[in-house]
């Protein structure tokens, strides 16, 4: 019976020893795969190119834990852009503005810049619009969708490339960019208008240099982003230009600035 006994008990303690390293062996693959997750998030990492050069049109917004989604009536009126140089430019309905910004893996960092402070009405969203990039965290693409996770409230901004650009066979020409000095101003016109001329716009094959208009909706920044007023642009000022790149065929062909930055 003793003997018995001893066998049942070496057996249980086999069990018991089994069982504890099938749990610890369950425990690592567990880890393991912790492990690959974290690395697949790092394979994601969102680069300058991903999100450069494109005009993001915000269409909807996520709503914290319950994650509602609300449809943004006009997306055209509530842009982003981001350029190269770290800075970004952004359209909240009636106003315009600029800023900048840090990008490192997914950890986006906006910083607010000079904007103009029209009144868009009671319907509009730019309030809101501007309140929320100022608590952006952290950026990500999903499905050719950019999405703006906005701190620890779980909302997120979901924004789409301009209508119709990834639909088309020929997608939408994005702004031409030129450098130049401004030779001379034209007060003649409904708009001032001034020439622009350089080396690298002769080399375009306009000899005369550029005209460019400045409307009401040009946005001129200093090399720092501030806003810049038009009237103090003077003749020798090295400027880079943004603009349609449809151009009339006059001598010089004229074009609309959308945003002028002095270098």
């Amino acid at each position: 019976m003793q003997i018995i006994r001893k066998i049942l008990s070496l057996l249980f303690i086999c069990t018991l020893v089994t069982a504890i390293l099938l749990v610890s062996g369950c425990t690592e693959t567990l880890d393991d795969s912790e492990d690959i997750n974290g690395e697949a998030v790092e394979s994601e990492n969102i680069s300058l190119d991903d999100i450069a050069d494109i005009e993001w049109q915000w269409s909807e917004l996520v709503e914290d834990e319950t994650d509602r989604q609300s449809a943004i009536p006009n997306p055209e009126s509530y842009t982003i852009s981001f350029e190269k140089d770290g800075t970004y430019y952004i359209k909240a309905d009636c106003n315009q503005g600029s800023g900048s910004y840090t990008l490192k893996e997914n950890a986006l960092t906006l910083v607010p810049g000079p904007i103009t402070l029209a009144y868009c009405g009671q319907d509009s969203l730019d309030d809101q619009y501007l309140s929320l990039l100022s608590n952006v965290t952290t950026v990500s693409i999903d499905n050719k969708q950019l999405i703006l996770g906005i701190g620890d409230s779980g909302e997120s901004m979901l924004f789409v490339k301009e209508e119709g650009a990834a639909d088309n066979n020929e997608e939408s020409e994005p702004l031409s960019i030129v450098n130049g000095t401004i030779s001379s101003f034209d007060d003649g016109e409904s708009h001032l208008t001034f020439l622009l001329e350089s080396e690298e716009i002769s080399s375009s094959g306009y000899a005369k240099g550029i005209k460019f208009v400045i409307s009401d909706e040009t946005v001129i920044v200093n090399p720092n982003g501030g806003l810049f007023d038009a009237e103090n642009l003077k003749e020798g000022m090295e400027l880079r230009v943004f603009f349609e790149p449809t151009l009339t065929k006059s001598i010089p062909p004229i074009g609309q600035a959308e945003l002028i930055r002095l270098i």
